[in-house]
């Protein structure tokens, strides 16, 4: 008997996976699974089985956990000068970023571990039959749209780095995959079929996991066989704060976005909004948040120190290290059980290293300037590194979950949730209307504004410059968001300014 439910995604192929198992009975654990397997097909930079990934779940039951899946540090080092380590410089029209790929960038991977960890813990049907719809896309193919399509070109040179990733998205032309096209990939589907067989031994332990740890040996990595032996999801409480008569469920330290999002709430919970959104006082408040937030402490023992001062406790947490245009994604899940899960990814931009016969591109995190503040090869061994990523859950003062949001976008992570959360909790406006919004952001000394706020920025912004856009854009990321009605009823939308979609059961 189907299960009645709602997926909300970054791509229409990625939402099907989840809408084919609450179709078959699944709950909505189950159906996250689905959909995280088909957006390593459908958003295949975005990402990856060897990426990282946070669920953040609440149960019919009233549990509530974050599975940390995201990636760890590898164990032991190397000499620099033995490294494969190199940069790449994207284009993002009119902006252009530097990052790091090579084997030297691989961090102990953690998705799959991941989706493992919800199956034995919350799964209620075979793995078997949760991996069908990302076979099934892999072997028909995946519809490349407008926004995966923009995707594929910014990270055009990563791509054309390693044969495999070269066949999958490179025409015999020469020339790289366009919108409506096709993209299959038999080697992930065979993968897939494998992984069915024998667990995630087959990827931690086995075959793969011995192909890849000697690569990265002979080619100039730092994984070893023990880093993907030892991995191990953590299961924590999330991080909870309270807005008006709602409690905000988020993830929490050593990763560095959802206390930045609590921070910001708090900025703004004790304030009457009598003005309208567009209103100068709205826009001279959001640049004051950005700005306090800007110059406060960004280290995992810093932003501790800071909620505390806010009574804003944080569940214990293991030390991690501490973001770019953002090769990550989101969705989210509810079903009619009461079941919620809020799931942001990412690959990095990859490492432009595929592993053999599988079709999985390796994680880049050690590339990431982002994530290590004191500089690429300061990681300490085997840690948890820490993101920006913050799927987030809103509860009602009955203790039901009311909405389910996230994003992708880097450092704008926090804000754009924020944003949304503060249209929905502070001015009442439906979820269409609150994602749809205008946002802004504060970050390198310029404010940039979406259009639809007040205009006249020379009479609020002092000191920094500021930048108004002409239209919405990815930049500000893709909040996509489930709400619950007063009445029971679900309601979805997929964030436009990355090709966002629902799905209903």
């Amino acid at each position: 008997m189907k299960t009645k439910g709602i997926v909300t995604a970054g791509h229409p192929q990625t939402a099907w996976a989840g809408t084919q198992i609450l179709e078959a009975g699944g709950n909505a654990f189950d159906a996250a699974i689905a959909t995280l397997l088909a957006a390593c097909v459908n958003e295949f930079c975005m990402s990856s089985l060897a990426g990282g990934t946070f669920f953040n779940v609440f149960t019919a039951k009233g549990e509530s956990y974050i599975f940390d899946a995201f990636c760890q540090t590898p164990s032991q080092k190397r000499p620099v000068d033995e490294v494969q380590f190199y940069p790449h410089t994207i284009d993002f029209g009119g902006t252009t970023e530097e990052f790091q790929i090579g084997m030297g960038s691989i961090a102990v991977p953690g998705t799959l571990a991941g989706i493992f960890s919800l199956h034995e813990k919350l799964g209620t049907i075979p793995l078997k039959v949760l991996i069908e719809p990302a076979l099934e896309i892999a072997r028909t193919g995946s519809l490349v749209d407008d926004f995966q399509r923009f995707d594929y070109a910014v990270l055009e040179s990563m791509l054309r780095v390693h044969p495999d990733s070269k066949a999958l998205f490179i025409k015999p032309d020469n020339s790289l995959v366009e919108e409506g096209d096709q993209v299959k990939m038999p080697m992930f589907a065979d993968f897939l079929e494998a992984l069915g067989r024998e667990g995630k031994d087959l990827f931690y332990k086995g075959e793969v996991a011995r192909k890849l740890t000697s690569d990265s040996l002979e080619l100039g990595g730092f994984l070893s066989y023990q880093d993907l032996e030892n991995y191990k999801t953590i299961i924590r409480k999330p991080l909870s704060f309270k807005h008006r008569n709602n409690t905000v469920l988020t993830n929490g330290l050593p990763s560095i976005g959802g206390p930045i999002l609590a921070l910001a709430m708090s900025k703004l919970k004790d304030k009457r909004y009598d003005y309208s959104p567009d209103d100068k006082q709205h826009v001279q408040q959001l640049f004051s948040i950005f700005e306090w937030l800007e110059q406060i402490d960004r280290t995992p023992q810093g932003l501790s120190q800071l909620l505390a001062k806010q009574g804003i406790n944080s569940p214990s947490w293991q030390t991690g290290n501490s973001s770019k245009w953002g090769s990550t994604t989101h969705f989210n899940i509810m079903d009619e059980q009461g079941n919620a899960v809020a799931v942001t990814t990412s690959n990095g931009e990859g490492s432009g290293y595929m592993l053999e016969g599988t079709g999985v591109m390796m994680n880049n995190m050690l590339g990431e300037a982002a994530l290590l503040p004191n500089g690429f090869h300061s990681w300490e061994k085997a840690t948890r590194l820490s993101s920006m990523m913050a799927p987030s859950l809103v509860l009602n003062e009955e203790g039901l979950v009311k909405m389910v949001l996230g994003t992708g976008g880097a450092g704008r992570i926090p804000t754009a949730i924020m944003q949304v959360l503060h249209y929905v909790l502070d001015y009442g406006f439906d979820i269409e209307k609150a994602v749809d919004g205008a946002r802004s952001h504060l970050q390198h000394g310029t404010f940039d504004l979406e259009p639809g706020f007040f205009e006249d920025l020379s009479t609020i912004v002092k000191a920094v410059k500021y930048s108004q856009w002409d239209k919405n854009s990815m930049y500000f990321g893709g909040v996509h968001t489930i709400h619950r009605l007063s009445n029971g009823e679900l309601v979805g939308v997929g964030d436009k300014r990355r090709s966002g979609v629902v799905r209903k059961v």
